[in-house]
């Protein structure tokens, strides 16, 4: 409880936890964190990144960013979480994760219970957190997806992108009974493809699964992406007025 003006006890606010995966790697889905995270502090909310792609992360290199220290040594080295948080030139908070630690990408369980509780305690100085997991069902992905309120998934027009979201869907909803999932649908055309990219996906998850999705948006494929990804800068600082990022915008306001 916070105390006010008046001796009087208000709850603490408790801020949305969303996790942002994908069934396959390659689709966009740390650049769309990245960017939505940016898009939220530009609106004055308070946002932290936390990169859960314990073995391969990467958003520090998207971000020109060069940790001194990241979750490893926090869950192996006694570092405090709040050592390894870093403010980035996006407007928002981040705490990275190691790349190429084997120890990492074994974590076990009660490892795993050790980084829940961390976030649950840091992730009340925020209005929204971003758990960027990595791609795939290994029981860590799983995890983030059970402890996140909302879960974000990501995929692109290509069929195996389809296929391997669904599969992760499944796996969650079968393993820890969650079905309000919600899509973006990253490199299309336009929105028209983007649409009956979801369509279809929505499709085999009410036909097999039984729950219908939410589309939270679609985003068009343009060079201006690359471009950010190349100059290490958010696309909605960097060509604000591009398409992508009027999407990626309007995605963050649908937050």
């Amino acid at each position: 409880m916070k105390s006010v003006k008046g001796g009087h006890s208000v709850p603490d606010k408790k801020p949305a936890i969303i996790s942002i995966a994908s069934g396959k790697g390659g689709v966009g889905k740390t650049c769309i964190t990245i960017n939505l995270a940016a898009s939220l502090a530009a609106r004055g909310k308070k946002v932290l990144v936390i990169d859960c792609d314990l073995g391969l992360a990467n958003i520090d290199i998207m971000l020109g960013i060069n940790p001194t220290a990241n979750l490893k040594d926090v869950l192996f080295n006694d570092a405090d979480i709040h050592e390894v948080l870093i403010r980035t030139a996006a407007g928002f908070d981040f705490i990275p994760a190691s790349s190429g630690a084997r120890e990492m990408t074994q974590l076990l369980q009660e490892n795993i219970e050790t980084l829940r509780e961390l976030i649950t305690k840091i992730s009340g100085e925020y209005d929204c957190v971003f758990l960027d997991v990595g791609a795939g069902v290994s029981d860590a992905v799983l995890q983030f997806n059970l402890f996140a309120d909302r879960n974000f998934v990501i995929v692109t027009r290509d069929l195996t992108s389809v296929s391997d979201a669904y599969a992760l869907m499944k796996m969650v909803h079968q393993m820890f009974g969650k079905k309000n999932f919600e899509i973006i649908v990253n490199s299309v055309r336009d929105d028209t493809e983007g649409c009956k990219v979801f369509s279809h996906l929505d499709s085999i998850c009410r036909n097999f699964l039984n729950f219908s999705l939410r589309h939270l948006g679609s985003i068009p494929y343009e060079e201006s992406v690359s471009r950010s990804i190349m100059k290490q800068t958010a696309l909605v600082r960097l060509v604000p007025d591009s398409l992508a990022a009027v999407s990626l915008n309007r995605i963050a306001g649908r937050i």
